[in-house]
């Protein structure tokens, strides 16, 4: 196979200097059919080969460890079968059907995990606030004063998320924080 800088240097020659491809192949030093195939070729991409789907010797035990997966799907997770237990289980109880090596199972079993846990990822639904929508949460907190004594205190915040505007009130008094802090956030 020649670089893209020979074939290009090839049909230039070819294309533009109106040589033969006898000369080609003589200027080259490449064979008459290799200047050839390459004047002619238009794609000089290759082409990629599907691998041919051979059957897998685990073909046979697939619906057994298929099923094992899906069982275990409903336990816990500290109670779900690893690939090696699963190999184990098959070398113990289908010992003449077992042809294959840890590894392969090893393939199989993590390719289907992955089909099986992405079925079951839930969905979440999109948050949406519509305007006018408020969120407002009330709790207490210590702070220091001047003379570094430690104080409880109230506050109140409202949050509006559509247009992510906050108010936050705080007061010493709890009835006091709720009471004074509604009528300022609303009415003023």
């Amino acid at each position: 196979m020649l670089t893209m800088d020979e074939a290009n240097y090839i049909r230039k020659m070819h294309e533009f200097e109106y040589v033969s491809l006898r000369e080609i192949s003589r200027r080259t030093g490449k064979h008459f059919d290799t200047v050839k195939k390459y004047i002619d070729k238009e794609d000089f991409n290759e082409h990629y080969k599907e691998p041919k789907d051979n059957p897998s010797l685990l073909d046979p035990l697939k619906p057994i460890i298929d099923q094992w997966l899906i069982t275990d799907l409903q336990a816990p997770r500290k109670q779900r079968h690893t690939v090696r237990r699963i190999y184990d289980r098959l070398q113990e109880e289908y010992p003449e059907q077992l042809e294959v090596k840890l590894r392969t199972v090893q393939y199989y079993v993590a390719a289907k995990k992955k089909q099986l846990y992405e079925e079951k990822v839930k969905g979440y639904m999109p948050l949406e606030h519509p305007p006018g929508e408020a969120q407002v949460d009330f709790g207490e907190f210590m702070y220091y004063d001047n003379s570094n004594n430690g104080m409880k205190a109230y506050n109140l915040t409202v949050s509006f998320p559509y247009s992510n505007a906050a108010y936050c009130q705080s007061f010493k008094g709890s009835f006091q924080c709720l009471l004074k802090s509604v009528i300022y956030i609303i009415f003023k």
